[in-house]
C-alpha cells in the first residue's frame, strides 16, 4: 500500500492543509517506528492509515469540544450531554484499539514488589484440604 495523499483527502475542509500536514507527519512517524522494529507489512500499513485518520480527527475536534465540555446548556435552560464529547471519547477508544493492534501502546509502569503475605494459623489447615 502506498502512502495516502492526505492533502487531497482533507482538501475540501477549511483547515484541510493543516490536517494534511499533520497526517503526513503521523504517517511518517508511525511507519518509521514500525520499520525500525521490523514490523511494517502491507496489512499494518492499512492499520496505520486508519490510525492516522482517527488521530487527525481527534486532534482537530478536541480543541472545539473541550471548550464546551461534556454537558451543554439547552435552548430552554436545561442541560444535555454533548454528542461531540461522546464522539471524541469513541475516537479515543478506537485509537487505543488500533495502537494495541499495532503493538505501539506505551506500557504500564512496573509495580513495586509486594511483600509476601504472612502465614495465618488457618493456612496449615487449609493446605491439608487441597484444591477443589
Amino acid at each position: 500500500m502506498k502512502k495516502p495523499v492526505y492533502k487531497t483527502i482533507y482538501s475540501a475542509l477549511p483547515d484541510g492543509d493543516a490536517r494534511g500536514k499533520f497526517a503526513d507527519a503521523e504517517w511518517k512517524e508511525l511507519c518509521a517506528d514500525l520499520e525500525s522494529r521490523g514490523q511494517l507489512t502491507e496489512q499494518r500499513k492499512r492499520l496505520v492509515d486508519r490510525l492516522v485518520r482517527e488521530r487527525v480527527e481527534f486532534e482537530f475536534l478536541f480543541p472545539d469540544v473541550v471548550l464546551d465540555g461534556p454537558v451543554k446548556k439547552g435552548p430552554k435552560g436545561g442541560e444535555y450531554f454533548s454528542y461531540e464529547w461522546s464522539a471524541l471519547q469513541k475516537m479515543k477508544d478506537q485509537i487505543l484499539k488500533l495502537e494495541e493492534s499495532l503493538k505501539i501502546t506505551v506500557g504500564k509502569a512496573e509495580e513495586p514488589d509486594k511483600k509476601p503475605a504472612k502465614k495465618a494459623p488457618a493456612d496449615k489447615y487449609l493446605a491439608r484440604l487441597g484444591s477443589n
